[in-house]
């Protein structure tokens, strides 16, 4: 899940990683599914796991909280630029035609948090 992949980077980096809830791009469809309750049962396994370990600061409501959950957010995609090099990580990505979202950042700390 996309909580999960950055649950462990922030920890192996010894960072607190704040994520953007509003900055997340969704697929058509992906929250209008979480309303209904459309979850794989893997999503269920990764909030019992991880759910202990994130922040929510802002009211996110459960089902939205179960997308960030859900093993098919492609947390895998998730990366992690230094500050000084995200503008040009991000031209780069516009000239190859490539997506690319800042969803958060990295400061002093140690966890994970939602915005």
């Amino acid at each position: 899940s996309l909580l999960g992949h950055a649950h462990e980077m922030a920890h192996l980096a010894q960072v607190d990683f704040m994520l953007f809830y509003s900055a997340l791009p969704w697929l058509d469809g992906a929250e209008r599914y979480a309303q209904e309750g459309c979850f794989p049962g893997g999503a269920f396994d990764n909030k019992m796991h991880f759910a202990s370990r994130v922040r929510f600061e802002s009211p996110i409501d459960e089902p939205s909280q179960m997308l960030l959950f859900d093993p098919q957010t492609s947390g895998g995609l998730l990366l992690g630029v230094p500050q000084e090099k995200l503008d040009h990580f991000i031209e780069q990505a516009n000239k190859k035609n490539q997506a690319v979202w800042v969803v958060g950042h990295a400061e002093a700390g140690a966890g994970l948090t939602v915005r």
